[in-house]
């Protein structure tokens, strides 16, 4: 199996059997979760960075939290030489840029405190370790070159790149913010920093969110 197709398939089945042991829990009166719910995200990152995420968040007692996660990254290198230019040309008209550019995946585990706001808004801060997969460049100097064929021509970089994938464990941060508009869906945003050895990531996102909200519905004053 591809190794990213297998990392996903492992996130989804752990993601599968927490909710299968919380489901249960919840039929014998037992849950201890006051929120339950997964979370798509999407956002920019530091060294002109995109990324995207996938989570599961729980509340517990209404006092904890905790965060399954799994981020997926693209990024510019974090050593990219000062006067590194990029390839660059035009291919049946239309211009390019092929700037190098690293892939990161994120697995993290984080627990932390959770601070109500509202009726139906609260925010989370939480801490822990992540899996870290990564690419790592290593630049070459070279002289730059025009290239050029028929309705294809450009101008080559002026350092030869050269990637090697590393693993590593990293610490990770994140804080979030999140507002349940409905009883299974809500909108949120957040930021994360991970620390690892291969390459420090700080992100922002927006969300969207599903699952059990513990939403309230606002009491209308008696009259």
């Amino acid at each position: 199996m591809n190794p990213k197709l297998k990392n996903v398939a492992s996130y989804c089945f752990i993601i599968f059997l927490f909710n299968c042991f919380f489901t249960a829990k919840a039929q014998t009166n037992e849950n201890p979760l006051t929120k339950f719910y997964l979370q798509g995200a999407g956002g920019a990152s530091s060294r002109s960075g995109s990324y995207s995420e996938l989570s599961l968040q729980g509340v517990v007692h209404n006092k904890w939290s905790f965060t399954l996660s799994y981020h997926d990254l693209i990024m510019k290198p974090k050593n990219l030489p000062s006067d590194y230019q990029p390839e660059t040309g035009v291919v049946f008209f239309i211009p390019y840029t092929d700037n190098v550019e690293v892939n990161m995946k994120l697995f993290s585990v984080t627990a932390g405190k959770y601070f109500p706001l509202g009726r139906n808004s609260w925010f989370t801060t939480e801490a822990g370790f992540s899996v870290v997969n990564g690419e790592k460049a290593t630049f070459q100097k070279t002289p730059s070159q025009d290239i050029g064929f028929l309705f294809f021509w450009g101008t080559t970089s002026n350092y030869k790149a050269t990637i090697e994938k590393k693993t590593a464990v990293g610490g990770m941060l994140r804080a979030d913010f999140n507002w349940a508009f409905c009883r299974f869906m809500g909108l949120g945003t957040g930021v994360f920093a991970n620390f690892n050895s291969i390459q420090s990531p700080i992100g922002y996102n927006v969300k969207l969110t599903l699952g059990a909200m513990g939403w309230h519905r606002k009491l209308k004053a008696r009259k």
